[in-house]
């Protein structure tokens, strides 16, 4: 079975993003990938992550977070990655902490075995202890691009 990848483009990079929650985290990455083109409804995806984040929280733990939609607003399957500039609650109460949300869109034709293999792929890297302290240490949305580029 081939490795399906899908990018993580500079664009879809917010360094040092201030929010409040994870909806507030989830609603301005919507609106990136609206901004860049990767959905054509804010609202819709916006919904849809909402929707499977009330199912279960993404937070995976070590400050990290892997909310997805699938969505028909969906264009081209993409992943947004926001470091936040302080650590937040994620979703209800009770749960961890997170500083680093890598959030991915998937497109409508792809929610099967394509989604399963994105975020298989890319939390194997997220469960890489070298990998996460590498990606801790940016400083710059520069170097997080640089070092996102190695789970492709």
């Amino acid at each position: 079975m081939q490795n399906e990848k899908v990018s993580i483009e500079k664009d879809n990079i917010l360094f040092d993003l201030d929010v409040k929650d994870y909806r507030e985290v989830i609603s301005t990455l919507s609106d990136l990938l609206y901004e860049n083109h990767v959905i054509n409804s804010k609202e819709e995806f916006n919904n849809a992550v909402i929707e499977r984040e009330n199912d279960i929280s993404t937070s995976i733990g070590n400050e990290l977070a892997i909310p997805h939609g699938k969505s028909e607003s969906v264009l081209h399957s993409s992943i947004a990655l926001a470091v936040l500039k302080n650590k937040i609650k994620w979703g209800g109460e009770g749960n961890d902490e997170v500083k680093y949300v890598f959030m991915l869109a998937i497109e409508d034709r792809d929610k099967g075995n394509k989604h399963l293999q994105v975020l298989a792929n890319l939390s194997s890297h997220l469960m890489d202890d070298d990998f996460v302290k590498e990606f801790k240490k940016a400083e710059s949305k520069d170097q997080l691009f640089k070092i996102v580029n190695k789970i492709n």
